[in-house]
């Protein structure tokens, strides 16, 4: 191609990013499984960790069979257990839920410091660009208090979800730094993605995290990306007639 037609290139994708910043970020969410499947017991692996990060480097889920909470982060796929230790997943490992974009933070949302985690989603959703589509959402910080859980590897026959949490695994976090990896679902996608927020959390030093039940943000910011496209790969089970996509309380 010649130089001039290059030049003219560059400076056309220049001024569209000036003209409309989120254009050239808007993030692709890929999502593994429903939590329709994962609410009536269908815990079977999908998609293996390999295949995630090759569609993106943040992100949340869970394991074949539930075993644990996954937390995709700066591209490494982690496994917090029912013991509440954290390990780096192996690449063949499955995910029967996932959820993955390929994360650049092209949307402040501002400080969250001193923040519940009630107080924490409302501020969140007012800052929101667009609270008609999804959006992955990222918050480093301090966080003086938080309570996290896990599950353990369920055994088959699989019992429903709000079943196989009553034996989660709850830990209380004091004054942890670390990183909340959230989604945010609005209303009328009860069959992908519970409505509302979402978050799990890792540690700094990789060694503490899971589904988040509770906090207390200390200085913490959170940055975010709206979600313009959607892909899903659906499990390979029927589910039982009558099925009803209402998330329990703390779904995956």
């Amino acid at each position: 191609m010649p130089r001039c037609a290059l030049l003219r290139l560059a400076i056309l994708a220049v001024s569209l990013f000036v003209a409309d910043p989120g254009r050239l970020w808007a993030a692709t969410l890929h999502q593994t499984g429903t939590i329709e499947a994962l609410i009536v017991g269908d815990y079977a692996g999908q998609r293996s960790c390999a295949g995630l990060l090759r569609q993106g480097d943040f992100g949340l889920g869970t394991f074949d069979d539930l075993d644990g909470e996954m937390v995709v982060l700066d591209g490494v796929v982690y496994q917090v257990t029912a013991d509440g230790v954290v390990h780096r997943a192996r690449p063949g490992q499955t995910a029967p839920f996932a959820q993955i974009v390929r994360f650049a933070g092209s949307v402040d949302l501002g400080r969250v410091d001193g923040l519940d985690l009630s107080g924490l989603t409302a501020a969140l959703a007012a800052r929101l660009p667009d609270p008609s589509k999804m959006c992955a959402v990222r918050v480093d910080g301090l966080f003086p208090a938080l309570t996290v859980r896990s599950v353990p590897a369920q055994r088959q026959p699989w019992p429903p979800l709000a079943e196989a949490i009553k034996h989660q695994s709850t830990f209380s976090l004091a004054d942890v730094a670390g990183t909340l990896v959230g989604f945010y679902t609005p209303p009328g996608l009860p069959s992908l993605s519970p409505s509302g927020w979402h978050f799990h959390f890792l540690s700094r030093d990789r060694s503490r995290g899971g589904h988040v039940l509770a906090l207390t943000a200390g200085p913490a910011k959170a940055r975010g990306d709206v979600v313009t496209s959607l892909d899903v790969v659906y499990p390979t089970g029927v589910l039982p007639r009558g099925a009803v996509a209402a998330p329990a309380a703390g779904t995956e």
